[in-house]
């Protein structure tokens, strides 16, 4: 593409701003107080070549994924005085004081919101590549990432997964020679990180990442070739970080030869001399223009110290979005009912809420088209046949537990809303980082102005012999993180409805589907219905003990129940059905009507669901108990193979029956 002489001053323009920017905050991070700077400044300078010359003539619908050091390409999109205000901490910045400038998010402006974990942002740019694609724009997705980043997981999976579908998205590598403080050469084993994207059969290219100009030219032959549908770039851009990893003021530890020498190269100074010697840039206009970028920048730190401090409420807010309401309608159950097994109510919720809406998509191992083993579709029940019948919203992954979620988060930013299938739920610990970190933080990175609708299907627990890796209840894995939603229905009826409204909800659900209960059968409506998030269930009425159960252990407390009325004991079962949002009002109104509490579960007692149910009853209704709470679960131990082990292992309605029969005699 041409550049006018208009294009090359504006190019100048954005990088004089980003250098300044920087030396700015550095000089204000310097005073007393820190001159009110609260953002760690991690500098840019000697950079800046590299955002600027890859993000001019983006257009607006285009996408730039940010690294940590990708100010410049920030300054492009979002204005010197709102960078500035987030970097001071203020309610005016990007997210309304509630993350780093570095990890702001906003869909509108093509800034995709990332996380403070090296390399955790790229499966998130080949869902948002995805999303792109199924949709039919031409859309391109540039991701930057440090030269430190290329040694994670998370690159390889994102590169694969990209190169595998035809992504449009380029990955930008800014090699600055350090990943925080190690030398390039003692972290990778290779001169050249672009000779890396020959194992994925896709384009490597290496450009001087000093020559502005350079970074643009082959950025934008990428974008082109993206556009075409020709797929993705791995662009290695070498520089050089001027300054120290951060401004922490320890000494400089890198050699001085070497800063010197990298020194003359400077970009800035190249290419200003570049526009002196081809007579598009005078003194006169140099000199204007740094004077304006002062000006603005002066008047961007004046805005910052002005603005208000978020006030503290604001911690709260944005974490979920606002509840669905359905009519009432919707949730009762109407008309003539059939029975279903288990595994078949959520194949039945699954191809329904794909014929109501063309922006769901199922993600994850074997439930594509290509599949060629035995069962079409997955080795699960409630994906099986849907690649038949939506074979381009149906997408077969590789191995790649991280790229699937990471893509889910990225594809769902962009309105799509994917249903990913983790095959085992003990393999949610691979996509740890994409759930926590990113589905999770997301609503709340962009400061409430994203929502992340993924539901990740997660067949879970013990019973089946499979051993220690493959039969664990991680459900309490993920209570204490802020932002997810966890459901995990326990008959036909609820699966099918509580997975249309996961389906449907605006935040990240962790759906587990207990896998012995796949073929368990049950009735359900003929028409229409949804069970809303966060309401439980009633399972039996009782007036002598409460027992809440999940998943399996539901049937388990029901059969307990009948062996218990035989000892003239009445039991209540409830069934919380969501475990985040919980539904502590029908608990706590069981509670109070029977005087006891057993809470049982498959997952170990220690650390388990039941210890928050456990203290939720003593904070809230300690007066009402008359006898001592009890959890029933697995013991503290892995989940064994054999048979009779696992036997051993698993909570049952004998257990159940033990624990109410001696708090009963206790009182």
């Amino acid at each position: 593409m041409q550049l006018s002489e208009l294009d090359l001053i504006e190019i100048y323009r954005y990088m004089v701003l980003a250098r300044k920017f920087d030396e700015k905050l550095i000089e204000r991070y310097r005073m007393p107080d820190h001159g009110g700077v609260i953002e760690l400044p991690h500098s840019h300078i000697g950079q800046e070549a590299i955002g600027v010359g890859a993000c001019y003539k983006l257009r607006p619908d285009d996408y730039i994924v940010p690294s940590l050091r990708t100010r410049p390409a920030l300054l492009m999109r979002v204005s010197a005085k709102e960078l500035m205000a987030g970097i001071f901490g203020k309610s005016t910045g990007p997210a309304k004081g509630k993350v780093t400038t570095h990890h702001m998010g906003d869909n509108e402006r093509g800034i995709i919101g990332t996380t403070g974990v090296v390399g955790g942002h790229l499966c998130l740019a080949t869902g948002v590549a995805l999303a792109c694609k199924l949709r039919g724009r031409d859309s391109v997705v540039l991701c930057f990432m440090g030269d430190g980043a290329t040694q994670r997981g998370d690159f390889h999976e994102a590169l694969n997964f990209a190169a595998l579908k035809k992504l449009p998205v380029i990955f930008i590598i800014e090699n600055n020679m350090y990943a925080s403080w190690t030398p390039f050469h003692r972290h990778s084993p290779i001169e050249n990180l672009a000779d890396r994207a020959v194992g994925y059969g896709i384009d490597g290219i290496i450009v001087d990442g000093n020559d502005v100009l350079a970074v643009h030219e082959t950025v934008q032959k990428a974008v082109m070739k993206a556009r075409k549908g020709h797929g993705p770039t791995l662009i290695e851009c070498k520089t050089y970080r001027l300054r120290d990893h951060a401004e922490i003021g320890y000494p400089e530890r890198r050699p001085k030869e070497e800063i010197e020498a990298w020194a003359k190269k400077d970009p800035l100074i190249r290419y200003k001399n570049f526009l002196f010697e081809k007579g598009v840039l005078t003194p006169e206009l140099a000199e204007k223009i740094e004077k304006d970028i002062e000006r603005e920048l002066d008047e961007a730190i004046e805005f910052a110290e002005k603005s208000p401090f978020p006030e503290p409420d604001e911690v709260l807010k944005d974490v979920y979005g606002e509840p669905l309401k359905y009519p009432a309608l919707d949730v009762e159950r109407k008309g003539a009912e059939r029975e279903v097994s288990f595994g078949e109510a959520l194949n039945e919720a699954l191809r329904e809420e794909m014929r109501r809406d063309p922006s769901v998509i199922i993600l994850g191992e074997d439930v594509g088209p290509d599949t060629v083993g035995p069962i079409r579709g997955g080795i699960w029940p409630p994906t099986r046949g849907l690649c038949d019948e939506f074979p381009d919203r149906v997408i077969g992954t590789p191995i790649s537990e991280s790229v699937i979620a990471g893509a889910a988060v990225g594809a769902a930013l962009l309105g799509m809303r994917p249903v990913t299938e983790i095959m085992f739920a003990d393999f949610l610990t691979i996509a740890m980082d994409q759930i926590a970190n990113v589905a999770a933080k997301i609503r709340y990175n962009y400061g409430g102005k994203a929502s992340v609708p993924i539901v990740i299907r997660a067949p879970f627990g013990a019973g089946t012999s499979m051993g220690l890796h493959h039969s664990q209840s991680p459900e309490a894995w993920f209570l204490n993180i802020p932002g997810l939603k966890i459901v995990m229905p326990s008959t036909p009826y609820d699966a099918k409805g509580l997975l249309k409204a996961s389906i449907r909800d605006e935040d990240p659900v962790i759906f587990f589907e207990q896998k012995t209960m796949y073929g368990l059968r049950g009735k359900i409506p003929e028409g229409e219905y949804v069970i809303p998030l966060g309401e439980a269930a009633v399972k039996r009425k009782g007036s002598d003990v409460t027992i809440v159960a999940t998943g399996l252990m539901v049937h388990e407390a029901l059969r307990a129940a009948e062996i218990l009325e035989k000892h003239n004991i009445s039991a209540e079962v409830v069934d919380p059905r969501t475990l985040l949002p919980l539904d502590e009002d029908t608990i706590l109104a069981s509670v109070k009507k029977t005087g006891r509490l057993i809470i049982a579960h498959e997952a170990p007692v220690f650390g388990g669901f039941g210890g928050e149910v456990a203290a939720i009853v003593a904070e809230k209704a300690l007066g009402y108990l008359d006898a001592p709470i009890v959890r029933v679960g697995a013991p503290f131990a892995p989940v064994p193979f054999s048979p009779p082990l696992e036997q051993f292992y698993m909570p049952n309605k004998d257990k159940i029956v033990a624990a109410t029969l001696k708090i009963f005699e206790a009182t």
